[in-house]
């Protein structure tokens, strides 16, 4: 297909990730970075030497106008994502936005609705599906190595890791819709519940917390720091989470290069063996934990197995899942594959995100409807 019929995409927001967005669809060799958006003439000029988008733009409406524009990636403030997208979709735009897709679940249901009336693409941020470990992972669930996924657990923690990122807006809620757990918890919740099959959420009983401020130089910082609890499914299964930015951890969590001790890994266990993943992106180089392990049954004895997977490290492993996302996103706008990261399961994802709040708030288990 030559790149005059390829679909022409619009970045806005381009900060580090509008920066891999835009790498991966031009590596994907499957969409055109056509055009660009940021307030910031520095990022729009330093974006448009490295990317060359054949339009620039500071006003995102304007770009939206495009008539060749087949969609936009949303690399902005979480306050922004529900607003940008809303916008895009109702200019006749396909949608890829990143993490957290929304502040709520109600902004949520108001995308998919739109998306679906519309017939265009709703498509969230979560690259770490396409991970070398995560995708192995899969493909032994849907082989049924492990049987059915009774239980899980996942963590996203660190000792000394709350953002300071631009402008601060991280640590306000305002602007952020929450703290670690909208930050992290998406990424680790999300990982647990995609290998279990996305079962539908029914309770959830959790406890946000913020002990650090000590940590944070930002001027406000009115998030929580901390935040545990387990969420119940529709089919019985059951997923423990931990998530935090900072932490007095223990030696068994790693050093990374930046945040103190850190760690995502998430277990699945059924009843013929269990599999464990540890992203392995942000590991200290001195600690090479393999990105995936497999434990089975064999006639009564627990079993390590071998699964060959491809261990990329640092920038390599973050740019083939953006890489692999970007395909999957551009071979949904041309109608040839479904979405791995459906605008349906992103509103599942933001009941159990305003779930954790809700019961951290009223100190009890809160159903989801």
């Amino acid at each position: 297909m030559t790149s005059s019929l390829l679909p022409k995409i619009g970045i806005v927001g381009l900060g580090w990730p509008g920066e891999r967005h835009a790498q991966a669809i031009g590596d994907s060799a499957l969409g055109v970075v056509h055009a660009a958006c940021d307030l910031n003439e520095d990022r729009l000029k330093a974006f448009a030497t490295v990317f060359r988008p054949a339009r620039l733009f500071r006003d995102f409406g304007e770009m939206l106008k495009d008539p060749e524009l087949d969609a936009v990636v949303i690399s902005l403030p979480n306050s922004l994502h529900y607003p940008f997208s809303l916008k895009a979709l109702q200019a006749g735009k396909h949608v890829l936005c990143e993490k957290p897709p929304t502040m709520n679940a109600e902004q949520m249901r108001t995308l998919h609705d739109g998306a679906q009336e519309r017939s265009l693409v709703y498509y969230f941020g979560r690259q770490m599906r396409f991970s070398p470990a995560m995708q192995a992972a899969k493909r032994l669930v849907r082989d049924r190595r492990p049987g059915e996924i009774y239980f899980a657990e996942t963590m996203w923690i660190r000792s000394r890791g709350t953002p300071d990122g631009v402008d601060g807006w991280f640590t306000e809620r305002s602007k952020a819709g929450g703290g670690a757990m909208i930050d992290l918890g998406v990424h680790a919740i999300d990982a647990a519940w995609y290998l279990m099959g996305t079962p539908k959420p029914r309770a959830v009983s959790a406890q946000t917390y913020q002990k650090f401020p000590q940590l944070v130089t930002d001027k406000v910082f009115d998030v929580e720091d901390n935040g545990y609890g387990m969420i119940r499914f529709e089919n019985g299964a059951t997923l423990l989470f931990k998530v935090s930015w900072a932490a007095n951890l223990t030696d068994e969590v790693p050093l990374s290069p930046k945040r103190g001790r850190s760690l995502l890994s998430t277990t699945i266990y059924g009843p013929k063996g269990s599999i464990k993943v540890t992203d392995v992106f942000s590991i200290g180089p001195d600690v090479c934990p393999s990105p995936i392990g497999f434990f089975e049954d064999h006639q009564g004895k627990l079993a390590k197995v071998d699964i060959p997977v491809n261990e990329l490290r640092g920038d390599a492993l973050r740019a083939y899942e953006f890489c692999e996302q970007a395909k999957n996103f551009l071979q949904c706008i041309r109608g040839e594959e479904p979405a791995v990261n459906s605008s349906s399961q992103a509103v599942q994802l933001m009941e159990m995100l305003d779930a954790v709040y809700r019961s951290s708030q009223l100190g009890k288990e809160v159903t989801i409807r």
